[in-house]
């Protein structure tokens, strides 16, 4: 062979070295024991792949050795980033630990103003440790947070049907295969998520998912209040504030779902078959921990990071909507929410769907109401004999009460019955609180000159004064003054000094609304001035 023909093989060796080191550091070595197996890159999974011819894997190189070879070589490398942007949010995975660094919502913002960046309920905090990292059990608990990975496919960007993949992959100090596969979806907030640990032997270990966040709440964020660990085990709801962690609780069964909760969103894990799995929750310093953990063949979960909008949530058929907290009077609120939802199509403003779903509710309740102040003004004009019943037997209570009770049914009135659609009222109000505070829908919907009417209204019209942040509650005191009136024109046949101490009402419930959503306050207020237009006809009629 002459020498030019040996220079050519060197070259051409050298530039096939130098291609393979090329493909291993911007797209991570091939899986064990699948030299063959095509790279997934970020691109639609629906296009074809080129087509390469396959050969077999070498006698005298196990999958094994090339496995840890190639995680020797990722470990050199400093860590990669991967993005993931679809219609519905921004990702970034690291290949340190294979594990989630950031997650923001394209069509939800952190705050009211509409310049403020997206909502990101994903992000890098000093010594908290990122989500979706995994846990196993050898001799003594090992975790991949110090593994660095080599990853198949590059960043995604996907829109409306069109799917994407990421494989990693690394081998820990003892020998154990950690592998996790996220398929992504552009119009989806679902990622399918499976995961799995084999032993160096090739045996199956119990991988146990972990989601971190901070422990520290004691400063709540007001756009997305942290609710802590929400799960369902075996069909019941398992709710436990961050206050809980040091307990450390643990739930086991069938488990639908599990993660942690904010009031508009949620992060959470849904196993394929969630039979024999484990839920626990720990504190540890600043770390709050979420683990999940299954059979040893069973590691294949669904990933849901979103908003919590029921019709969502509904799709996933496993009950995630549950994760809602409605309270005792959820079958109240989520009704009106319907309402609210239903009246949305036409008028595009939660403010009036609020107007018009307190006027249903006042004809709903119309014939009580009416029957309570009719009731209340006959005993206004009883009045007068009630007194002379007082002078008449003021030694003999008991006779007293028999003679005024006779008083009653002679003039047909009930005194109960202006207490009925005062004790209706009160499951309406709690239910429709939840109804106005807890659904992402009111989460910075405008109305009038208020920016947010699920926050307090005083916060939209703010100032500050030495330091300390104030504003004027227009809808709070606008409300009170209704309210005012309110008590003002009801008929009163009780003691004048309990009228007095009625009239004290309006002023307590306007500093208990001042904290309150603005929704609740619009809908106090227009029932105010349904209630002093109804009580003005029933006064015009009476007379």
């Amino acid at each position: 062979m002459d020498k030019r023909a040996l220079i050519g093989i060197a070259l051409s060796v050298l530039v096939l070295v130098a291609y393979q080191q090329y493909i291993n550091y911007f797209y991570g070595a091939p899986p064990t024991g699948s030299a063959s197996a095509p790279s997934v890159t970020g691109v639609d999974e629906k296009a074809p792949a080129p087509q390469t011819p396959s050969a077999p894997p070498s006698p005298a190189t196990p999958p094994a050795v090339t496995t840890a070879a190639a995680n020797k070589v990722a470990a050199k490398q400093p860590a990669k980033e991967i993005t993931v942007e679809t219609d519905q949010y921004s990702a970034v995975f690291t290949t340190h630990g294979a594990r989630l660094k950031s997650f923001k919502f394209k069509n939800f913002h952190s705050s009211v103003e509409k310049d403020s960046p997206p909502f990101e309920i994903v992000s890098a905090v000093a010594g908290v440790p990122l989500p979706l990292g995994v846990r196993w059990q050898v001799a003594t608990p090992e975790d991949d947070s110090e593994l660095n990975f080599t990853v198949q496919g590059g960043d995604l960007k996907l829109a409306a049907d069109a799917k994407g993949k990421l494989v990693f992959q690394a081998q820990a100090a003892d020998g154990a295969t950690v592998s996790k596969s996220l398929s992504f979806a552009g119009g989806s907030y679902s990622i399918g998520f499976d995961v799995s640990v084999k032993a160096a032997d090739g045996t199956a270990l119990v991988p146990e998912v972990l989601l971190n966040e901070t422990s520290d709440h004691s400063v709540p964020n007001h756009d997305a209040p942290f609710e802590g660990l929400i799960a369902l085990v075996d069909n019941k709801i398992k709710r436990e504030l961050p206050t809980e962690a040091v307990k450390a609780p643990e739930f086991s069964g069938d488990v639908s779902w599990s993660g942690f909760g904010y009031t508009y969103f949620f992060f959470a894990l849904l196993p394929e078959s969630g039979a024999q799995h484990k839920v626990s929750l720990k504190q540890s310093g600043p770390v709050l921990t979420a683990a999940i953990s299954g059979p040893p063949a069973n590691g294949r979960y669904t990933l849901f990071i979103g908003p919590k909008e029921i019709e969502v949530l509904k799709a996933f058929d496993k009950g995630l909507e549950r994760s809602i907290d409605f309270g005792y009077f959820g079958f109240i609120s989520i009704p009106f929410r319907y309402v609210l939802h239903f009246f949305h199509r036409f008028t595009a403003s939660y403010g009036v769907d609020i107007i018009i779903l307190t006027v249903l509710i006042k004809l709903l309740m119309w014939p009580l109401t009416h029957k309570s102040m009719v009731s209340m003004k006959s005993m206004q004009k009883l009045q007068p004999q009630m007194e002379k019943l007082k002078e008449k037997f003021a030694g003999d209570k008991e006779k007293l009460n028999r003679e005024i009770m006779e008083l009653y049914k002679r003039n047909g009135v009930n005194p109960l019955g202006g207490c009925l659609p005062m004790v209706l009222q009160f499951p309406v109000f709690i239910g429709l609180y939840n109804a106005l505070s807890t659904p992402i829908e009111l989460r910075h919907a405008p109305f009038l000159w208020i920016k947010d009417l699920s926050r307090p209204d005083w916060q939209s019209i703010p100032f500050t004064v030495s330091g300390y942040h104030l504003g004027i509650p227009i809808l709070t005191i606008l409300m009170g003054a209704s309210m005012f009136i309110t008590q003002w024109m009801t008929p009163s046949a009780g003691d004048p000094n309990q009228k007095k101490m009625m009239m004290l009402m309006p002023l307590m419930f306007t500093f208990m609304f001042v904290s309150f959503p603005a929704g609740l306050t619009v809908y106090w207020l227009v029932n105010n001035v349904l209630s002093i237009a109804q009580q003005y006809w029933i006064t015009r009629s009476q007379a």
